[in-house]
């Protein structure tokens, strides 16, 4: 009697926990999980016909690292001069991983901080950036970069960042 006591209690206890751990079962089907990787992007020439809509022809391309790999660019739409020499870039992104989903990522502000090197600025979104869905596995997904920062190389047109944050997605798909 003991070892059915025993048994029915391990048994409820561990049905329990893993309702406790399931993001699926407590949020109502959304799974979010934690993702960070790094990015590399080049400008690219301003008489590029890819930059032709974008604010002096300066855009990006270059590729995603990490847990959302694949190739991620930028349009700047905008930039105003901020304070302590600051300058704040609006950006459009366009991001499509690996196996070919599309990313939707509202328009972003990226603030770029002056160094002593005239060439060379760090980089920040000190707002974050966010994702409002996309194409395949991101299709209804949500979330949230709010950790992405870097530095850029005028001089060598060139971009290195680095992002963190949470992918959540209404229903858990298969890869």
């Amino acid at each position: 009697m003991k070892t059915k006591t025993t048994a029915k209690m391990l048994m409820v206890s561990g049905f329990a926990a893993c309702c406790w751990n399931s993001h699926g079962l407590a949020a109502g089907g959304v799974h979010c999980q934690e993702v960070g990787g790094g990015v590399l992007t080049n400008f690219l020439p301003t008489d590029s016909p890819a930059c032709a809509s974008s604010f002096h022809n300066l855009c990006t391309e270059g590729t995603s690292t990490g847990d959302i790999r694949g190739g991620v660019g930028v349009a700047i739409l905008g930039a105003t001069s901020g304070p302590n020499g600051t300058t704040v870039y609006h950006v459009q992104h366009h991001w499509v991983t690996d196996s070919g989903d599309a990313i939707f990522l509202k328009d972003a502000s990226l603030t770029a901080f002056p160094t002593p090197d005239p060439n060379r600025v760090l980089a920040d979104y000190l707002n974050g950036v966010e994702l409002m869905g996309g194409t395949g596995r991101f299709d209804g997904a949500t979330g949230s970069f709010p950790s992405v920062f870097g530095a850029a190389d005028l001089s060598l047109g060139q971009i290195t960042l680095r992002y963190a944050g949470t992918v959540c997605f209404p229903n858990a798909k298969g890869p």
